[in-house]
């Protein structure tokens, strides 16, 4: 069974103080990466607004404790809100967060493009095997069959496009109501197309990188302004979204009280879509101020789903699906070492028969040495074709685990399989049927070569 293992925190288990804690700077992610795959071998970190994960390959639990030390960055009192999973539980997690399932907005199409980044991010500090090697560009896979297969993916949604959305239901309208945008990176980007779409006017863009605002607003619109207008645009808006990538609250309650005094009573919303969070939770005691951030939006993306959700379901049958399809391969597999032994085994003896035969049948051209040669090999074929098959077919019972290592045992003692299955994966080599007294490594097609 697959090694996969995850453990992290999401919007499912932690409030967003506990995610904003946690989250992982870009300047942190390699040594992050380097210090947990010289526990584990393999690692890969996800960190985005509503989850902090780590997937890796586990070779035993010894490496989880000191796991969770560098996922929790030092804060122990974050292991009740941490969830863990393995082998199959794990694959199964992967593909839904992947395939958006698992996600604050059902079907919004950020994560997957996170999670490919966070696997770039992986490849380049050398911290992908084997494991992680397989199982995430199946995920990709997945998440592109779950989007071509469903309609999880149109009118697509995301926490920009419900911040905007939020917005418009207080509204009614946003055309010309002064909207300030406040950062721009890649999720300011997309709540500004959100709002142009929205017929925002007029709208604000403010970063500290004032160069960043105005290559934003050439590209979509609207007007940038140095981060030092804050406090005066922050007078004359009547929404505010904030994204920055800050590490400390960048609106505080006592930049917001003074704007309040000089708005003499017009009220403000705010909407705070960055982790950790750009607006001081105290905001939203203020008079007339209306503050919503990531956790708030869930209750507003819970009530507007109904549609969505009934995609996710036939979404959810496409990942149990191919959960199952990877499995039921993982499973076969593991039966393969004592499937090429038994056969490695068998012809060993045919061969070994037609070596001690031909010298006793006189004269023979080559044709005729040949026919004799292949005819063991085809009997040993056909004598382990059922067997086999009936090993293989119980071993992909999701239920037959038991049953198979029972019959595994049998056949290792009952053919003295051990000797074969000691050696070195080299010297596993089955003599090949076009070459019946020579050796030759197994092609991986084992169970259907022994039908032929």
């Amino acid at each position: 069974m697959s090694k996969l293992f995850v453990m992290g925190v999401s919007h499912r288990t932690a409030p967003l103080t506990l995610r904003e804690s946690l989250a992982i700077p870009d300047s942190e992610l390699q040594k992050r990466l380097t210090q947990a795959s010289a526990l584990c071998g393999e690692a890969l970190l996800l960190s985005t607004c509503n989850r902090v994960e780590l997937y890796g390959s586990l070779p035993d639990e010894s490496a989880a404790v000191e796991l969770r030390k560098v996922l929790l960055s030092g804060q122990p009192e974050a292991e009740r809100y941490l969830y863990e999973k393995r082998g199959g539980d794990a694959i199964g997690h992967l593909f839904r967060v992947a395939s958006s399932l698992d996600s604050l907005v059902v079907g919004e199409p950020q994560i997957l493009g996170q999670l490919k980044q966070a696997y770039r991010a992986a490849q380049e500090a050398g911290t992908v095997g084997p494991v992680l090697g397989a199982f995430l560009p199946s995920a990709f896979a997945v998440a592109k069959r779950v989007r071509s297969e469903t309609a999880i993916g149109e009118n697509p949604a995301s926490v920009a496009s419900v911040a905007v959305q939020l917005a418009h239901q207080v509204f009614g309208s946003l055309h010309k109501q002064p909207v300030l945008l406040v950062g721009a990176g890649k999720m300011a980007e997309l709540v500004a197309r959100h709002l142009l779409a929205a017929e925002v006017h007029p709208l604000w863009i403010v970063n500290r990188t004032l160069s960043r605002a105005e290559s934003l607003a050439a590209e979509l619109g609207g007007e940038a302004h140095p981060f030092e207008r804050l406090e005066s645009l922050l007078a004359r808006a009547a929404v505010v979204i904030s994204s920055t990538g800050a590490r400390e609250p960048v609106i505080r309650a006592e930049l917001v009280s003074r704007v309040m005094k000089a708005r003499r009573g017009r009220w403000l919303l705010l909407v705070d879509i960055a982790v950790p969070r750009d607006i001081e939770p105290q905001v939203g005691s203020l008079e007339n101020v209306y503050l919503y951030d990531l956790d708030a939006l869930q209750q507003v993306v819970s009530s507007g789903q109904a549609e969505r959700q009934r995609e996710a379901e036939s979404a959810h049958r496409i990942v149990d699906e191919e959960i199952g399809r990877l499995l039921r391969r993982a499973r076969s597999a593991d039966v393969g070492p004592v499937i090429r032994a038994l056969r490695a085994s068998a012809h060993e003896v045919a061969q070994a028969e037609v070596a001690r035969i031909l010298p006793k049948l006189g004269p023979l051209g080559d044709k005729q040495k040949q026919l004799i040669a292949g005819l063991g090999s085809s009997i040993v074929n056909k004598l382990l074709h059922s067997p086999l098959s009936a090993l293989r077919q119980q071993a992909e019972q999701a239920d037959g685990a038991e049953r198979t290592e029972e019959l595994v045992e049998s056949l290792v003692q009952l053919f003295s399989l051990d000797k074969q299955l000691a050696a070195p994966p080299e010297e596993a080599v089955d003599p090949s049927p076009k070459s019946p007294l020579g050796r030759g490594a197994l092609d991986g097609k084992d169970l259907e070569n022994s039908s032929s």
